[in-house]
């Protein structure tokens, strides 16, 4: 497909310059990646890039919500059809972000950089299911059906960043003696994360 040809769809050319784009910010991060670079990898001008997206900070917060989508919808719909909260929501929760994880490590990457880089942006999706699921688990701690001395914010915060850094240290931790698969990860974190979410006698 030609400059040329690329510049008369609009969606095409929209799509052409996320998908350079989201190449870039996972082998480089976003501070290393200029204008220039966007824009030879994807066909374009610079000023196309500014005509669909306004700047390079506001492209890189179209990948990461991109690349978040999927995961946002998937889990949104979970939340929505569970009915009356109860354990298994928490424990399904867990394993459905586990392998949004594994099956998307081009996303695992973007995570890796905004942390790496100090981006302190909360996209709308992000914010609006951890607000979701920490409401579930209000919920589900007033019904007696998790243990209601801490903090339900907490709660997904410990399973998301237990998820994430497994993936995004994996290269380090694989060598250590004796450590599972992926799977057996899973398992026997949720062990202890559902046990520790259990009610107190």
């Amino acid at each position: 497909m030609t400059r040329q040809a690329t510049t008369r769809d609009p969606e095409q050319t929209r799509l052409r310059i996320m998908e350079a784009a989201t190449d870039l910010f996972v082998e480089q991060g976003f501070s290393s990646v200029t204008m220039s670079q966007l824009a030879s990898a994807a066909g374009v001008t610079k000023s196309l890039i500014h005509h669909h997206f306004g700047s390079k900070e506001k492209l890189w917060e179209a990948v990461k919500e991109h690349a978040f989508a999927q995961y946002f919808s998937a889990q949104m719909a979970m939340l929505e059809e569970a009915g009356e909260p109860d354990a298994e929501l928490l424990r399904a929760s867990v394993e459905a972000y586990f392998h949004y994880l594994k099956a998307n490590p081009k996303a695992v990457r973007l995570f890796a950089w905004t942390h790496l880089e100090g981006d302190t942006s909360c996209g709308d999706m992000d914010a609006q299911l951890m607000g979701a699921g920490a409401e579930w688990v209000r919920q589900a701690q007033q019904r007696g059906l998790l243990r209601a001395d801490v903090n339900p914010t907490h709660v997904v915060a410990i399973f998301v960043m237990t998820c994430t850094q497994w993936f995004e240290a994996k290269c380090h931790h694989q060598h250590w003696p004796g450590m599972g698969n992926d799977e057996a990860f899973l398992e026997d974190f949720l062990k202890i994360f559902m046990a520790g979410a259990a009610p107190r006698d």
